[in-house]
């Protein structure tokens, strides 16, 4: 039997791969430091814990319409109104399992069979393959070269009469950086320009450091608004990444569009997670301002060791859980007389050898770099690069 061509094209996922082989050494009774995870560490708050509790208690364990409930539709609207100051109707959301099935179901609502989705190198490894199982092509950008976070140049290059959209991602996964406003202006003006939409995956928008504040794009250009779909959820802000709730908002059409693959998929998203999500998008902003204390203080430690190991650069992430050096210095060296010549291989020799979990830029589009994941304990961060520092002093 043949699979579909569109299948045979999408690579499984390098992130989940790595973790999967940690979690296997875990279970042979090995020690891991695990530097990969995409998730934090610290438990779902119990008020949240609770109103799941009490949902499943009231009863609400049967369907809903596939956009969600009117409740959690309505505290997402209020989320974007006192944020951002942005209004939406009802009829502009649109809640899914998980902000990964609301930007599939976005692609899916935009890309035909050829079309293009532009996608700035570092990226998040879902992005092209995404875009993939929907029949399009990703087009990317490789990193600019003047310090910014968009390759504007080779953006306007790109746009073509395929194009579709612009895939944006700010804090970035893996690199933890944010797109500067002047940048986003630019990228608004050249959507407008070429008549491309823009989905913007906001994930980490509260995941930020140094006292800085989120700004959309479409806070910037509100005249955007007509063409943009902001994805987010409440898995990185409140450590829900297994309940699996994301939501988007965005242009009526769109998101009717989105509504209507939802119905055709997996109907709702979870029914006492909803009621859950409720509470959490109202609870008081200290709730996840604790938890952003404590990543910020881990981002500092972090960083600190890694620029202190030979070889290595690594710039200073403003926001997710992220750090992302590069180890182009140690390209070319030996281990046990194997020459490393790609950080593909060099993380697996990390695993390997020192049990140390994490992620190589080449899944990300960044080859020469890893991403190091701080979403865990100090103890955990020190030990685990301290064994980073041991193999680098091993190369030869």
């Amino acid at each position: 039997m043949k699979l579909s061509d569109r299948i045979l094209s999408v690579k499984p996922s390098p992130t989940l791969a790595m973790q999967a082989k940690a979690n296997a050494l875990k279970a042979a009774g090995e020690t891991v430091f695990p530097l990969a995870a995409g998730e934090p560490d610290f438990p779902t708050p119990e008020v949240i814990r609770r109103a799941a509790v009490r949902a499943l208690d009231e009863g609400h364990t049967g369907y809903t319409a596939s956009a969600g409930i009117p409740a959690l539709r309505a505290a997402i609207r209020k989320v974007y109104r006192e944020r951002q100051g942005l209004s939406f109707e009802d009829n502009q959301v649109v809640v899914c399992c998980g902000a990964k099935q609301c930007l599939l179901n976005a692609f899916l609502s935009l890309l035909d069979q050829g079309s293009e989705a532009v996608i700035q190198a570092p990226y998040w490894v879902s992005y092209p393959e995404q875009v993939r199982l929907c029949g399009g092509n990703p087009i990317i950008l490789p990193p600019p070269k003047d310090g910014g976070q968009i390759n504007l140049p080779a953006l306007a290059m790109a746009i073509t009469a395929r194009t579709r959209l612009i895939v944006l991602n700010s804090p970035c996964n893996p690199t933890g950086q944010v797109i500067s406003e002047e940048e986003l202006r630019q990228v608004a003006k050249l959507a407008m320009e070429r008549d491309v939409a823009v989905v913007s995956d906001d994930i980490y928008d509260r995941l930020m450091f140094d006292g800085r504040r989120f700004v959309s794009i479409v806070q910037l250009v509100p005249e955007l608004a007509s063409r943009t779909v902001l994805v987010n959820g409440v898995s990185k802000s409140f450590s829900m990444t297994g309940w699996r709730l994301g939501y988007a908002v965005g242009p009526a059409d769109i998101i009717a569009a989105m509504r209507k693959v939802q119905d055709q998929s997996t109907s709702n998203a979870t029914t006492f997670v909803q009621h859950a999500a409720v509470t959490a998008l109202e609870s008081p902003p200290e709730m996840v301002d604790e938890m952003v204390r404590a990543f910020e203080k881990r981002r500092n430690r972090m960083v600190e060791l890694l620029r202190a190991l030979p070889g290595v650069e690594c710039p200073m992430p403003s926001g997710t859980f992220y750090a992302f050096p590069s180890f182009a210095g140690l390209l070319g060296k030996s281990f046990m007389g194997e020459r490393i010549e790609s950080t593909q291989r060099l993380a697996e020799l990390l695993l390997e050898q020192e049990h140390v979990a994490t992620v190589a830029g080449e899944a990300f589009g960044a080859p020469g770099h890893i991403r190091f994941s701080f979403a865990t304990g100090v103890d955990v961060i020190e030990a685990g690069l301290a064994r980073v520092r041991r193999f680098i002093g091993e190369l030869h």
